[in-house]
């Protein structure tokens, strides 16, 4: 395909000229990795070597402008001689998206059959992981193939309370990692993806997965989930320097809404999604605990919100905000979560306020949420986290009615009360 602008700088594009072609490729959006990256690179070219020994292959090392040894480590590692590693700057708006962009094009120049993308900062990865996220793909039986992990209750995940039950409720496929940071992709995929007029928006920065996942579901793509055990990371204090993430996230999810507005309100059924292997139930590697973190985070949220709040809340889900406040305990049940997501995302779309903001002042909103499910949860087992996720799920699907009401009868607040 032909590209009006591309994510790759010029000396890339000169080292994949005339370049043969390349069975698999696989892209680490990478960012100041250096204590992951060799590790990563190792497992994944072992595993294609076990389980593609036929096949040539290409990492790729698709850069956000790391100033640590990241790249030093990348081009020092020696990989079977199968695999090939490419270092590649990406160029455009900085961000996860574009990172992922890049490996995409590059997967379309060389006539790749498939292309995976991993997070380089996985300290659990496997040789295995390969096979699981494009074993679909080279099988011919997927077109998307999201991840199925396991993660500790204490991460701050977006996923688990807002873009996984949303996006279940909306697009009726129970997608359990909408926003994963590894996935595979047949040529069908990175074509479409690449042909969209998107790489100045979100979807170039954080909002790249859940873009990702809302298209492959509504063109009606062939869906896989890939077991990969569980997902450990390097950690990083969940609330430093989230709140763009979380806008950029959320924001895209209820863009899309408005997009796919004609199609969501008349999903009435949830399809499970096929898994390629068989499932491993692994406890989670724990992390330190956040729950204080988020309380401190939804009080003072609350205080700088506080107008926001007072428009887009109805009087009875702002009563319960107030005693959580007063009482000083996490008190946030699923169901009115659930109403309060769908709130926020119709005044996101028909309200005449700045939508950013909306995004934002939800955010401590989410930390209540997840800080009540933490306390509930206290002492159970991970596998409790899971029933309670997917219980809460559920109560997103049975208030679908109650977000196509608010969204056929909203009536747009003044500006000036923004």
């Amino acid at each position: 395909m032909t590209y009006s602008d591309s994510a790759l700088d010029g000396s890339v594009l000169r080292r994949l000229q005339n370049r043969a072609d390349v069975d698999i490729v696989i892209g680490l959006p990478t960012y100041k990795n250096s204590r992951t990256i060799g590790n990563v690179m190792m497992a994944l070219a072992n595993g294609v070597q076990r389980h593609y020994p036929d096949c040539s292959a290409m990492i790729v090392v698709s850069d956000g402008g790391s100033t640590d040894d990241t790249i030093d480590i990348a081009r020092a590692t020696v990989l079977p001689s199968q695999t090939a590693s490419l270092i590649a700057p990406y160029a455009g708006v900085t961000g996860k998206g574009s990172a992922i962009r890049a490996v995409l094009e590059i997967a379309d120049r060389v006539n790749a059959k498939a292309c995976a993308i991993v997070d380089a900062d996985v300290r659990s990865i496997t040789p295995d992981w390969i096979e699981r996220l494009i074993g679909p793909v080279m099988a011919d039986q997927a077109d998307f193939v999201s991840p199925l992990y396991t993660r500790d209750r204490h991460e701050v995940t977006i996923n688990d309370m807002i873009a996984y039950p949303l996006t279940r409720a909306l697009y009726g496929r129970d997608l359990r990692q909408p926003l994963g940071g590894e996935f595979g992709l047949s040529p069908l995929a990175w074509k479409s993806f690449l042909s969209k007029d998107v790489w100045e928006t979100d979807v170039a920065r954080f909002g790249i997965h859940i873009w990702m996942t809302t298209l492959a579901i509504n063109a009606g793509w062939r869906l896989y989930q890939a077991p990969l055990g569980t997902k450990t990371h390097d950690y990083k204090d969940p609330t430093v320097g989230f709140e763009p993430k979380f806008m950029q996230i959320v924001g895209t999810a209820f863009r899309l809404m408005s997009i796919n507005r004609r199609v969501w309100p008349e999903i009435r059924q949830v399809v499970p999604v096929p898994i390629w292997g068989a499932v491993e139930h692994l406890a989670p590697e724990s992390v330190p605990t956040t729950r204080q973190t988020l309380w401190d985070g939804f009080r003072k949220g609350v205080k700088r919100y506080r107008r926001n709040l007072d428009v887009i809340l109805d009087k009875t889900l702002r009563a319960q905000v107030d005693a959580m406040v007063a009482e000083d305990v996490p008190g946030f049940p699923a169901e009115a979560w659930a109403q309060t997501v769908m709130d926020f995302a119709v005044v996101y779309n028909r309200g005449e306020g700045d939508p950013d903001k909306v995004a934002l002042s939800l955010l401590p909103l989410y930390y209540a949420r997840k800080a009540t499910m933490l306390r509930e949860l206290e002492g159970r087992p991970w596998t409790a986290v899971e029933d309670a996720i997917r219980a809460q799920a559920d109560v997103f699907f049975t208030s679908k009615d109650y977000l196509v009401d608010r969204w056929i009868s909203y009536l747009p607040w003044a500006p000036s009360r923004m």
